[in-house]
């Protein structure tokens, strides 16, 4: 669903590209830094944390700011004997690269060959399900995320993966769904619950919506998505000052952030509309 509402006499869409919704989704090239897996996991009995450990960590690290650098250490490193930590980190930098259908499929053959627990089995797939959704397959990614969550039931993370291929596929219910048990399993998580106020808002339920934005705001008060989701909200109901008051909030906590970007383009149609 794409809101519009009226400014003076022309009409402003308050779409995707300016909530939380699309950015969540864009920004999912950078989960797989959220859960960095344990080298002993991805190692297996051949793990040696001494000497492997630090090179792990420098390889992931590389790949949130170097991904093709990272790719080459990591072809590099597991032809040397790397193995599944090498492989890891290469996948994640796969991902930093956009090149998500081989990353996609990539995570969910390590999935399938590591010898661990279902849970860690579920992470390794979750990254696959982000990769599928970044790629434009939501399908293969809901399958993917699907699978994950059986294998870990008690784990937010895989719930809130779904509902942003909910949210890709429009099926905002759904989103609210799995964003409710996410939020029951971590009740403290706000980036969960900006993403479930922008669910909210894309369902026009402007109170829900609110009081979810409030909530992650309370837990961190400069959260830039909350924050921007809030004026959103505020905008529709007209208290343009309040909104406008937000979302420069966003611009000087998070100068640099996609966030700010979208609320400078927000304050941009506020002010075209006066004229």
């Amino acid at each position: 669903m794409v809101l519009s509402y009226s400014v003076s006499s022309m009409t402003v869409t308050d779409s995707l590209i300016r909530g939380t919704m699309i950015n969540a989704i864009r920004n999912l090239s950078l989960l797989f830094m959220v859960f960095i897996m344990p080298i002993q996991v991805l190692g297996g009995e051949n793990t040696t944390p001494s000497s492997d450990e630090g090179h792990y960590h420098a390889c992931l690290d590389m790949a949130a700011n170097n991904p093709k650098g990272a790719f080459d250490e990591a072809t590099r490193w597991e032809s040397l004997g790397g193995g599944h930590p090498a492989r890891y980190c290469a996948l994640a930098a796969l991902m930093g690269m956009g090149r998500f259908s081989e990353a996609a499929q990539g995570f969910a053959k390590l999935a399938d060959e590591l010898n661990s627990s279902a849970e860690f089995k579920a992470k390794i797939l979750a990254r696959s399900a982000e990769a599928w959704l970044l790629f434009g397959d939501t399908q293969t990614a809901l399958k993917a995320i699907d699978t994950a969550i059986r294998m870990s039931a008690e784990d937010a993370e895989p719930l809130v993966i779904r509902a942003q291929v909910f949210a890709a596929m429009g099926a905002f219910w759904e989103a609210t769904d799995d964003l409710g048990q996410a939020i029951a399993i971590a009740p403290y998580d706000a980036d969960a619950l900006a993403f479930r106020a922008s669910a909210w808002r894309q369902l026009d339920i402007l109170d829900l919506a609110e009081e979810d934005a409030k909530r992650a705001l309370s837990i961190m008060p400069t959260h830039p998505d909350a924050l921007l989701e809030l004026g959103n909200i505020l905008r529709i109901q007209g208290d343009n000052a309040g909104a406008r008051q937000k979302w420069l909030a966003i611009i000087s906590a998070w100068p640099a952030s996609k966030a700010a970007r979208a609320a400078q383009a927000n304050i941009e149609l506020l002010d075209v509309a006066k004229q």
